[in-house]
C-alpha cells in the first residue's frame, strides 16, 4: 500500500492565484484611496510617507508565503479551489521551503512562462520553485491510499492483526506517509506511531520491528477493505 498525492491541476493554481491576485489588488486600491483621502502626502516628510507606504504594502508582497506558513499551505485562492502547498513526502515545508517558492516565483511566472512549462512536463506537476524547495502542489480533497492488487487473497493470506479492520482512511494514509517519509528522524517516526497504534487499540506486536508491525497492518488493513468491497 502506498499513498498517492494528487497533484493540483495547472488551471486550478491558475484560478487559485488570480483570486489571490483580485485580493492583493483590493486590497492596494482600499489602501491607495484611504490614504489619498487621507492626503498624508501633504502632512509627513518624503522620506516618512515613502516608508508608511512600504509598510502599507508589505503585506501585498509577503502575502503568500506568510499565509502559506499560518494557514497550513493554503493561500486565499488555494484555500477556494481546495489545493495546498506540502513536501514531497506529504509533510508540511519549513519557513525555508516556503520562502524559496516565492523568490523563484519572478523565474518562473516573469521569465518566458518557465513555471508553467515545468508544470505541465513534470511528474507531479511542479514548478521551478516547488523543484528547488521540494514541495509540490496537491488537491486536498483527493488524498488516496492505493491498496495492492488482491492477489495474496487467493493464496490464502491470513491478516495477523483483526485490529486493522478497525483502522479509518486517514489514519491508514498517516501510516503510509510515516513509512514513507525520507527525512532523517523516519525511524523515530515509525517508533512513536506504532506505539501509539498498539497503546490505543490494545495491540501485542509480533516478532520483528516497528517498521514490519506498520507494514502488516496496512496490508492487514487492505485485506480488510478487500473483503468489504468483495
Amino acid at each position: 500500500m502506498t499513498l498517492s498525492q494528487m497533484p493540483a491541476s495547472l488551471g486550478d493554481r491558475i484560478v487559485a492565484r488570480l483570486i489571490d491576485y483580485v485580493i492583493l489588488i483590493a486590497y492596494s486600491i482600499v489602501v491607495g484611496i484611504i490614504v489619498w483621502d487621507m492626503k498624508l502626502y501633504d502632512e509627513m516628510s518624503r522620506n516618512a510617507y515613502v516608508a508608511l507606504m512600504l509598510a502599507l504594502y508589505l503585506p501585498v508582497l509577503f502575502y503568500h508565503p506568510v499565509m502559506e506558513l499560518l494557514h497550513h499551505g493554503q493561500s486565499v485562492g488555494k484555500t477556494v479551489m481546495h489545493i495546498k502547498v506540502v513536501n514531497e513526502d506529504g509533510t508540511s515545508p519549513t519557513l525555508s521551503g516556503y520562502l524559496l517558492r516565492f523568490l523563484l516565483t519572478p523565474v518562473d511566472i516573469e521569465l518566458g512562462g518557465l513555471g508553467l512549462v515545468s508544470i505541465v512536463l513534470t511528474k507531479k506537476s511542479q514548478r521551478l520553485g516547488d523543484l528547488a524547495a521540494g514541495t509540490m502542489v496537491i488537491k486536498t480533497k483527493t488524498p488516496y491510499v492505493v491498496l495492492p492488487d488482491y492477489s495474496y487473497i487467493v493464496n490464502g493470506y491470513e491478516p495477523t492483526y483483526t485490529e486493522a479492520a478497525e483502522l479509518s482512511l486517514n489514519q491508514a494514509e498517516l501510516i503510509s506517509r510515516v513509512l514513507y517519509y525520507t527525512k532523517a528522524d523516519r525511524y523515530e517516526l515509525i517508533n512513536r506511531l506504532a506505539f501509539k497504534i498498539q497503546q490505543t487499540m490494545g495491540i501485542v506486536p509480533q516478532a520483528g520491528t516497528q517498521e514490519q508491525f506498520l507494514y502488516t497492518m496496512l496490508n492487514d488493513y487492505s485485506y480488510y477493505c478487500s473483503t468489504i468491497e468483495a
